[in-house]
């Protein structure tokens, strides 16, 4: 028998292997999932189960699962409540720029970037769906927790069956001071109203993904490096868009359940190899969340033309980064931020 030490870039490709077989398998099941049942905003399964079964790929604590599931609830009520004051605006207005502020506060302060942008979704997304129709904002709070819930047993199913090696050692957080987050955060939330209130008087509701993208980038160090993110975010979705399309047309080319199946699996088997092994993983893992947005809006029952809606999805991007540019730009001159030294 070999007494030779095995050393431990082996183990760390070992398991990194099956961090990226359970990404692929687990993300085409949730994808094939979705399109064969389509329940309410079904197509957010296969993204959330990408964000948990991703990078570092080590499964959550016991419990954590039911906690994250409790959290984003608690999150969405604080949304439903901003949809139950929309008739009252002198209420709703200051209400909704409070919630604003704390969860911009909270982020600086370290709390979970998953809790986060589900916040920052259903402070905004809700009540301009309420506007609409009340019953639009809160079935569609409905239909994301189901979706989450749906997201959470795959992912813990298939961290089950593909168990997951140890922990890395997590960095200790470098926060910053209370009174640098405070100003952080109202900074956030300045940027973040007026367009918010344009959006309201104007009633574009089809532009809302613009208002979320401006509140997550907002979110970067000094605002200036928010843009920068922009242009990152667009061209990781030129990269997740190139591939949706050629998703689409092999898949119109061959319209078969079998196929798609194959075709989903080795699709995330590739990106998962990309988003775990190259130094560029972050923008394949939104290029991949973007092509699975894509194929779930174009595959689906209601879907349509990828490259028409790819390009819908890139002038938001471009929106948003537009915004986030010219907003920094603003508060150097007031001297509210440092000058950019690019």
């Amino acid at each position: 028998m070999s007494t030779e030490a095995i050393s431990p870039s082996h183990y760390e490709g070992f398991w990194r292997q099956r961090a990226i077989v359970r990404f692929g398998a687990g993300v085409a099941t949730a994808m094939m999932l979705a399109a064969t049942f389509e329940w309410s905003l079904a197509m957010i399964t296969p993204i959330f189960v990408a964000m948990m079964l991703g990078p570092p790929g080590v499964r959550l604590p016991a419990g954590a699962y039911t906690k994250l599931l409790l959290g984003v609830a608690l999150t969405f009520s604080a949304g439903i409540v901003l949809v139950v004051l929309l008739p009252y605006a002198m209420v709703f207005v200051p209400a909704q720029m409070l919630m604003l502020f704390l969860t911009f506060y909270r982020a600086e302060r370290g709390l979970n970037p998953l809790i986060v942008i589900m916040l920052l979704i259903a402070i905004l997304m809700f009540p301009a769906l309420g506007l609409i129709n009340r019953d639009v904002g809160i079935g569609f709070a409905l239909g994301f927790l189901r979706s989450l819930a749906i997201a959470l047993l795959l992912t813990s199913l298939f961290f089950a069956w593909i168990p997951s090696g140890p922990a890395p050692a997590k960095p200790t957080p470098v926060l910053p001071s209370v009174a640098v987050a405070y100003r952080n955060a109202w900074l956030c939330t300045l940027l973040v109203m007026p367009l918010l209130l344009f959006f309201y008087l104007t009633d574009r509701s089809g532009d809302l993904l613009v208002l979320v993208l401006v509140a997550i980038l907002a979110q970067s160090p000094g605002l200036t490096s928010g843009s920068k993110a922009g242009l990152g975010m667009i061209m990781a979705n030129l990269v997740g868009g190139a591939a949706a399309i050629l998703f689409y047309n092999l898949l119109v080319a061959v319209p078969m359940w079998l196929f798609f199946a194959a075709l989903m699996l080795l699709t995330a088997l590739l990106f998962g190899q990309l988003i775990f092994t190259s130094p560029k993983g972050k923008v394949f893992a939104t290029g991949f969340t973007t092509l699975l947005i894509l194929i779930g809006s174009t595959t689906f029952s209601d879907g349509g033309d990828a490259s028409t809606k790819l390009m819908v999805r890139i002038g938001q991007m471009l929106m948003a980064t537009g915004y986030l540019a010219l907003g920094a730009w603003v508060m150097s001159a007031l001297g509210w931020i440092p000058r950019s030294s690019d």
